[in-house]
């Protein structure tokens, strides 16, 4: 007799971190899979954590550089299989800025991190889901008012 199929829910949270670096808008992005696979930091909601506050300890642990939460951008809704059961993943992804830290792998869960400007970013995801997050944030950020875009600049 086939048994039942087990389906079971995961909830995470990441970011799309923005800074302008050399007058262009660039987005902290990872790499997995031997660097063949990116897109944006993003992790498993802990104990009782809010899904804001997995998504910032997500980004810092796995790119090492701190952000705030300017808005929610989207949640995105997937399906995977692990062994006999079916995953039903959604994760709340968050527009964020750059606060400070050095873009330092988590070498346990990332292959590398890169600041890559907005618009390669956006061809460069590996998912049409992220692909589409990031036209977002772009949509976003375009909509900022130009000092609320000062805000997203770092000095050199």
């Amino acid at each position: 007799m086939p048994e039942s199929k087990k389906i079971r829910k995961e909830h995470s949270s990441g970011g799309a971190v923005l800074v302008v670096r050399d007058g262009a808008v660039h987005v902290a992005m990872i790499a997995t899979r031997g660097r063949t696979r990116w897109g944006l930091p993003k992790g498993a909601l802990s104990g009782n954590e809010t899904s804001e506050q997995a998504a910032l300890r997500e980004v810092q642990e796995e790119t090492g550089i701190d952000g705030a939460v300017i808005k929610p951008l989207e949640t995105i809704e997937y399906f995977f299989r692990a062994r006999d059961t079916l995953i039903q993943k959604s994760v709340d992804f968050y527009l964020m800025r750059y606060l400070g830290g050095t873009l330092t792998p988590q070498l346990s869960e990332v292959d590398d991190v890169e600041w890559v400007p907005l618009t390669e970013a956006i061809t460069r995801a590996s998912f049409d889901s992220e692909k589409r997050l990031l036209r977002r944030a772009q949509s976003e950020w375009e909509s900022l008012s130009l000092d609320e875009q000062k805000g997203f600049a770092i000095s050199a």
